[in-house]
């Protein structure tokens, strides 16, 4: 069995869980120039529940956006405010795999310390964040997927993935167009909790 086709059989299962840190970047442009920050945050999934908190820092200003998925209930917060809830999008990671995608996969390359497949989703025609558990924070409008790569052991166990997208917001009431790259690195595979929030 292929590193693709054993990498997707472990992704597709019911129970699949995975939790890690998020590290990354964020080009900003506005109209009075260029800068960029830092990001950070986790990343958890079991079955089809999510919970994943990003935090990004430019300018000097931090701002975080936490989501959880649990069961039919999505709860997303800003800045540690109240949480809000809706209907869940139903997408999942385990869906997004098991679609029929097409995952190229170009060689072993250098990741998270160690040496993996990098397998690239070919066609990003329709990929939705939210079956990462990633949606656009208060504020934040258009958000794009420009490119999407998981990474795999020879086994093809999952290791992680890197998440390049694009989005619209305001800093300092000034319109701006942010590029932002995330490398998801997975430690675990197993014992992973999730809940709901309580307040």
């Amino acid at each position: 069995m292929s590193t693709v086709d054993s990498f997707e059989a472990r992704i597709a299962t019911s129970d699949f869980q995975a939790q890690g840190p998020v590290v990354g970047s964020i080009a900003v442009t506005t109209i009075f120039g260029s800068t960029s920050g830092s990001v950070t945050g986790t990343f958890k999934v079991k079955g089809a529940d999510s919970d994943v908190s990003i935090a990004s820092k430019i300018l000097g200003i931090t701002n975080t956006n936490d989501s959880i998925v649990v069961g039919d209930a999505a709860y997303s917060r800003t800045n540690g405010g109240q949480w809000t809830e809706a209907p869940a999008s139903g997408k999942t990671l385990q869906g997004f795999v098991g679609s029929g995608i097409v995952l190229i996969d170009e060689g072993v390359e250098p990741k998270f310390d160690k040496e993996l497949h990098e397998l690239i989703v070919a066609n990003m025609a329709g990929v939705d964040l939210s079956a990462f558990g990633i949606t656009a924070g208060a504020g934040q409008e258009n958000l794009t997927v420009s490119s999407l790569s998981f990474w795999a052991e020879e086994d093809g166990t999952p290791a992680g993935m890197t998440i390049q997208a694009s989005l619209d917001q305001k800093i300092f009431n000034t319109p701006s167009h942010e590029t932002v790259t995330l490398d998801i690195s997975i430690d675990t595979l197993s014992g992973v909790l999730i809940t709901a929030p309580t307040s």
